[in-house]
């Protein structure tokens, strides 16, 4: 029985060493989850303002978003088509709130996963019309030429959504 538990305490000392030896919480790492948590907060404050400018300089060239139950849609142009359409119409951001439940770096590319709360209105021509969405929300950011981390890949889900 002793020789079990001194091999069992051998490898827990084991593990404990390697994960110390693999812990990715060193100094490039640690600067880049601040900015990558930077540009999601960007993110985040530039919708609460109506920054079309601020929203789509976070965005690569060549991005990709899935909203919820729509196809992907391809491109900074087309992604700026679709939030922001030159129709006179308005859409006005009553609340934006989210959390970052896990965000991991490999190298280049990094993710996030985060829930969502969104509160929305739509005014174009005599429709109008609020919403409040929960979602949970996947994105992959990547680190373009000038070592500046990007949203490349955007995708959400809606746990919740009703019209107010």
């Amino acid at each position: 029985m002793e020789i079990n538990i001194r091999l069992i305490t051998a490898l827990i000392c084991f593990f404990s060493i390697l994960g110390c030896i693999n812990d990715r919480s060193g100094d490039d790492d640690n600067q880049d989850e601040k900015l990558i948590r930077a540009v999601h907060s960007d993110y985040v404050q530039g919708w609460l303002d109506m920054n079309q400018d601020k929203v789509m300089s976070l965005l690569m060239k060549d991005s990709r978003i899935q909203p919820n139950s729509l196809k992907p849609i391809e491109g900074k142009n087309n992604i700026k088509k679709f939030w922001f359409p030159n129709d006179d119409s308005k859409t006005i951001i009553n609340d934006y709130k989210t959390e970052i439940l896990d965000l991991r770096i490999m190298d280049t590319l990094a993710y996030t996963t985060h829930n969502s709360i969104l509160d929305w209105s739509y005014k174009k021509d005599s429709i109008s019309f609020s919403m409040l969405q929960k979602a949970i929300n996947t994105t992959v950011y990547r680190k373009d030429n000038n070592g500046k981390w990007k949203i490349w890949r955007s995708m959400w889900t809606d746990i919740y959504s009703e019209r107010k």
